[in-house]
């Protein structure tokens, strides 16, 4: 949630009238970076107060994202996927 809460502020994407979510790319790979380079500083400096804070603020679900969740939810659209890939994969 961290993560779709800070692209969202740092204005990677945004929601379309018809609800639909659009990626600016530009904006989408400034805010990889810098949210990189701010758990890495985090990390670094073993910053537990600062990662609780960015946590307490960015880490919860919005009734808009909510809402946008449940209605996939209620037409049976998948939210959890998860690739498999790699050497053991492809038999390899």
């Amino acid at each position: 949630m961290m993560r779709f809460n800070y692209f969202e502020e740092q204005g990677a994407f945004t929601k379309n009238a018809n609800g639909t979510y659009s990626v600016n790319f530009q904006k989408m790979k400034q805010a990889t970076n810098s949210l990189s380079a701010l758990i890495l500083k985090l990390q670094g400096d073993g910053d537990k107060e600062g990662l609780k804070e960015i946590m307490d603020k960015m880490g919860n679900i919005s009734p808009d994202l909510q809402k946008d969740l449940d209605g996939l939810s209620a037409k049976n659209i998948p939210v959890d996927i998860i690739f498999e890939q790699g050497v053991k994969v492809l038999g390899l």
